[in-house]
């Protein structure tokens, strides 16, 4: 038997050739999960303020009573005491967002998360598509938000791994202020080899 999460094609042949199963049964479930709203929003010149202001405006019943933002931070460099203390007040609702490396991302087990915002960009689409999975598993409408710092195109995108490149491309400003939700979602669909069969 052989168990993954999240591949693109090229990889699921892979997996089916490493254990010479010629003719395996290979149940899939959709990658197209309808409740999740993707968007991508370009970055401003004050991209803290803007984050704050994005919080306040579009979140601000998910974030606390009149407009207040009670929030934490969680990263390696916390002691274990401090760590356990943030899982405690996020999964009480005592703070309602909390500021994560991609390790503790990762990680997130809680049903109700409403909306997931990418402060900086993945490393590829498959990373981004399972992180920003951690909204939404209640069912409930969720939203994804990637800020894409558009003036960054520096050596960092010139040595980029292609997975990298990919991640950019589907930030480009070129597409963002004209281009509905449901293209971001048949976006990472097709980097899957999925198809979008509904109307959003």
């Amino acid at each position: 038997m052989a168990l993954t999460a999240t591949t693109t094609q090229p990889v699921h042949e892979d997996i089916l050739k490493a254990p010479r199963i010629c003719h395996a049964l290979v149940p899939e479930t959709s990658f197209d999960r309808p409740n999740p709203k993707y968007e991508v929003i370009a970055t401003t010149k004050e991209q803290l303020k803007q984050l704050g202001e994005l919080l306040k405006n579009r979140f601000a019943n998910l974030c606390g009573s009149k407009c207040s933002i009670n929030t934490v931070h969680y990263h390696a460099g916390l002691a274990t005491h401090q760590r356990v203390a943030v899982q405690m007040k996020w999964h009480t609702r005592e703070v309602q967002v909390v500021c994560v490396a991609i390790a503790f991302g990762m990680g997130i087990d809680k049903p109700d998360v409403c909306f997931f915002i990418h402060n900086t960009m993945s490393k590829s689409i498959e990373s981004y598509y399972q992180e920003s999975g951690r909204a939404g598993r209640d069912n409930l409408p969720a939203v994804c938000i990637a800020l894409s710092d558009q003036g960054c195109k520096t050596e960092i995108f010139k040595s980029a791994t292609v997975q990298a490149r990919k991640m950019q491309q589907y930030c480009e400003p070129k597409v963002i202020q004209f281009l509905k939700m449901s293209f971001w979602r048949q976006t990472l669909l097709a980097h899957f080899g999925k198809s979008l069969n509904r109307k959003d």
